[in-house]
């Protein structure tokens, strides 16, 4: 009779084992892609922000506006030299946030996007994606009750990206 016992309960760990690892493998798989779609979006929405203009003629001229005085955060290349490297930053953010859309899969997660820091001129962002992944399945399995649990848990990604090539087209 002992030995039956010991039985169900080698049973019972090993279901609930394997019920945990495929949950907390199921949140790392998804943290890395997450990771490395901010990683590669991230890329292609500063290469795609590149203003052209300021890399042929420099930084500085009247067509924006755009100069140290104007804009000290993010601005601080010296005006009218040839070859300078901008984005443009609310073209970053408009490219960023398609780029993103298309690249995860929006219906199992909330994504809250925060553009922390976004250097136009040498182009630097710091781009923080924060996933709420909802345990609502794994709290009905084990019995939790709704005002005794936390619904969400908040796993972020921070990126900080900055061009230093001569040629962004390469």
């Amino acid at each position: 009779m002992s030995s039956s016992i010991w039985g169900y309960m080698f049973l019972v760990l090993g279901i609930i084992g394997i019920v945990l690892i495929n949950i907390f493998g199921e949140i790392t798989i998804k943290n890395e892609q997450d990771y490395y779609s901010l990683k590669e979006v991230t890329k292609a929405a500063m290469i795609d922000a590149v203003d052209e203009y300021a890399l042929l003629y420099g930084v500085g001229h009247d067509y924006d506006g755009v100069t140290q005085t104007t804009d000290p955060e993010s601005m601080h290349c010296a005006s009218g030299v040839p070859g300078t490297i901008r984005i443009i930053k609310e073209r970053f953010v408009e490219l960023f946030v398609l780029k993103f859309v298309d690249s995860v899969n929006l219906s199992n997660d909330d994504y809250v996007i925060t553009f922390n820091d976004i250097d136009e001129c040498p182009p630097k962002v710091t781009v923080t994606v924060t996933a709420k992944q909802s345990f609502g399945l794994f709290q009905r399995i084990i019995g939790v009750k709704e005002k005794d649990s936390v619904k969400d848990a908040d796993i972020d990604n921070i990126i900080t990206g900055i061009i230093e090539t001569t040629d962004p087209f390469a």
